[in-house]
């Protein structure tokens, strides 16, 4: 049986929630917000391999809501060392979005992140 739960997170200090949305591109969910847009490793657009050959796009993020995280935590093919992985998929169509990585290192900073793929979310035209 595979279980998914249900994650949303808000930070204290500044309101991720500002700026232009980022949707579902299937179902228009609002998925993230271009403030929670984070660097990781020197970078905010990241471009990988996949073990399967398939090359995958995607932009970092301190925060995104309306998402489901896979409960098993991968730590094999991590684009990130020091973090393991899990997917991420939309709450309201359930298209796989990207994934959320978590620190396995104590010194890893931050201690966890969103990479969302560029071709599974929309920004929305207009803004928040």
């Amino acid at each position: 049986m595979v279980r998914m739960i249900l994650y949303t997170k808000i930070q204290q200090n500044q309101d991720p929630r500002s700026g232009r949305a980022y949707v579902c591109a299937a179902c228009g969910t609002v998925i993230t917000y271009s403030d929670a847009m984070i660097r990781i490793n020197g970078m905010q657009v990241h471009s990988f391999l996949n073990p399967a050959g398939l090359r995958c796009n995607f932009k970092t993020f301190n925060f995104c809501e309306h998402v489901l995280v896979h409960e098993q935590l991968y730590l094999e093919h991590s684009w990130f060392p020091g973090y393991g992985w899990r997917f991420l998929i939309c709450s309201g169509c359930h298209q796989h979005l990207g994934w959320k990585y978590d620190a396995v290192d104590a010194a890893k900073h931050p201690e966890e992140f969103f990479g969302v793929m560029l071709d599974a979310v929309q920004e929305q035209a207009g803004g928040h």
